[in-house]
């Protein structure tokens, strides 16, 4: 492949493709589709989110997806895909804050090594563990 390159879908080698095998997009494409069915689906799916096509105003607007807005959490916040390592509350972002520059001990600890490597290593070459 030479010249520029287009990447589609979610990644992978499979879907980068030289530029000049892609559709060129034209002002139709990017109108919205009306629904002409009977039946309209909205949402994810499930019968619930099915409505009949009698208003065609009504059932343009259904066709778009307003952003929810977000709040601010006082609690706590979830992130990610769930599970509890993806719950925060204010109090671990503040001990996250304060133990940046305190995280490193002022006195090194005397390392007592008595693992039984170390009993191994002094035995062989000699040195009392």
């Amino acid at each position: 492949m030479t010249g520029n390159l287009t990447s589609t879908g979610r990644g992978g080698a499979g879907n980068i493709s030289d530029i000049s095998n892609s559709p060129r997009i034209q002002p139709q494409d990017l109108v919205t589709p009306t629904l002409k069915t009977s039946v309209v689906t909205t949402g994810r799916g499930g019968s619930g989110n099915m409505a009949k096509n009698t208003d065609p105003v009504e059932t343009r607007a259904r066709q778009d997806v307003t952003p929810v807005t977000r709040r601010t959490s006082e609690n706590v916040t979830h992130v990610g895909r769930g599970g509890a390592g993806n719950v925060l509350s204010p109090e671990d972002s503040e001990k996250a804050r304060n133990t940046g520059e305190h995280s490193v001990d002022e006195e090194p600890k005397k390392s007592a090594d008595h693992s039984l490597a170390a009993k191994g290593k002094g035995w062989l070459f000699g040195k009392k563990a």
